[in-house]
């Protein structure tokens, strides 16, 4: 009987290998470099497991002249954060994609290079930069109006018509990155999803 329940768990053992060799395993190298007045001792590679909604570690490592370089291999694009120190600040989330990616990050700023999915993910970063500016510019002016004696009513109505429009836009862009259902869709959604409106969140897929 050992016999037969060995061949049986042996011939379990290459089915389920035969099933993981079907899957392509796509290699991945991400360099990080720090830059300005950036100071961290070491790095953290995690990515979103969307089966789970849990964060799998695929790397840790000390920064060396303020770089960290990680490797290793994925099945498809995953929402990716690199976790600094031990928690201390807010980790920095992007696409881990096959290929060759670099980081850098700048105080206030960063980039991304050799990444397509990464390139789209920026892309939409700084659109929604864009809007947030404009945004800013339109309270700043209803602000200085709004400290003189009086506000002419078609002013405040201009504010804040325009302050309206550029939210929608803001949330359409959202919800419409969110809905193509790829990587970047899921890192935004990660991300901005909760500062939908309840209006826009109706719109998701």
């Amino acid at each position: 009987m050992k016999k037969i329940i060995l061949s049986v768990s042996a011939l379990l053992a290459i089915a389920l290998m035969g099933c993981d060799s079907g899957v392509r395993q796509m290699d991945y190298r991400v360099t990080c470099t720090l830059e300005g007045k950036q100071q961290h001792d070491s790095a953290t590679l995690l990515v979103l497991e969307e089966d789970y909604n849990k964060l799998r570690v695929c790397g840790a490592s000390r920064l060396a002249d303020g770089s960290v370089t990680f490797t290793g291999q994925i099945d498809e694009p995953h929402v990716a954060l690199i976790r600094w120190d031990n928690d201390s600040v807010q980790p920095f989330h992007f696409v881990l994609e096959q290929g060759d990616i670099h980081i850098t990050l700048k105080s206030g700023s960063w980039d991304i290079t050799g990444s397509p999915l990464n390139s789209q993910y920026l892309h939409y970063i700084n659109q929604r930069n864009s809007i947030m500016d404009e945004r800013l510019a339109t309270w700043q002016e209803y602000l200085k109006s709004a400290s003189g004696k009086t506000m002419k009513r078609e002013v405040e109505v201009r504010l804040v018509a325009r302050d309206s429009v550029l939210n929608d836009s803001l949330q359409r862009i959202t919800v419409d990155r969110i809905n193509r259902g790829d990587a970047v869709g899921r890192i935004i959604r990660e991300r901005y999803g909760n500062q939908l409106d309840q209006a826009h969140k109706r719109l998701l897929k």
